[in-house]
């Protein structure tokens, strides 16, 4: 890779379709971060399933002290009697209280390194999030030297937020991976070297 290029790009963004392998990917990278002894933040979203195995919904998982973890989605029969959200993605009701008491500390701390798995659908329904990521890829003012994100693939991102996924792709400091089966066990060695140059 072009050194030059390299020392451009400070966002990293990851797409493809759901179940690809991004998460997998982040969580290959976060071992980096701990190698390094980066000054790291951020949090990763994660499946839950039920004893049967079926799919009942995603937790929000911090990096640090991931005991804090709380509910992002969960589908209704999994509530366990709680009180269920008004707002619904396909079959999973999205508590916007939960994710913001995770994921916001963790955006909006003073480290010089972020992971957000990730910005889609669910996560943007928290005006307080859009607006943290605004901040962080389209403003000036932040000082996070630098990002690891995850997003939809262009198909699938939300029609209300299709002009801020516009704006990302055009970032010249923003490199895109398109996950697939192919690349995506070499992609956490590639994006290595990236932050090996821009860290130091």
């Amino acid at each position: 890779m072009d050194t030059c290029a390299t020392q451009r790009i400070s966002r990293i963004l990851l797409t493809g379709p759901p179940g690809i392998g991004k998460t997998t990917i982040c969580k290959k990278i976060l071992k980096i971060f701990e190698k390094y002894n980066f000054n790291y933040d951020g949090f990763y979203t994660e499946e839950i399933r039920s004893s049967c195995k079926s799919r009942i919904g995603f937790d929000i998982v911090p990096l640090k002290n991931s005991d804090q973890r709380n509910w992002l989605a969960r589908t209704e029969a999994a509530l366990e009697g709680r009180k269920p959200s008004k707002i619904k993605v396909r079959n999973y009701l999205v508590f916007v209280d939960k994710f913001e008491s995770v994921a916001l500390p963790r955006l909006q701390s003073k480290s010089d390194i972020l992971m957000i798995d990730e910005i889609g659908k669910m996560e943007l329904f928290s005006k307080q999030f859009c607006d943290c990521v605004e901040e962080l890829f389209l403003k000036n003012s932040s000082k996070t030297k630098f990002i690891v994100a995850t997003i939809p693939a262009k198909d699938r991102v939300p029609q209300r937020h299709r002009s801020l996924f516009e704006k990302l792709y055009q970032r010249s400091d923003c490199k895109i991976y398109e996950v697939n089966r192919q690349n995506r066990d070499k992609l956490p060695e590639e994006i290595e070297s990236i932050i090996k140059v821009l860290m130091n």
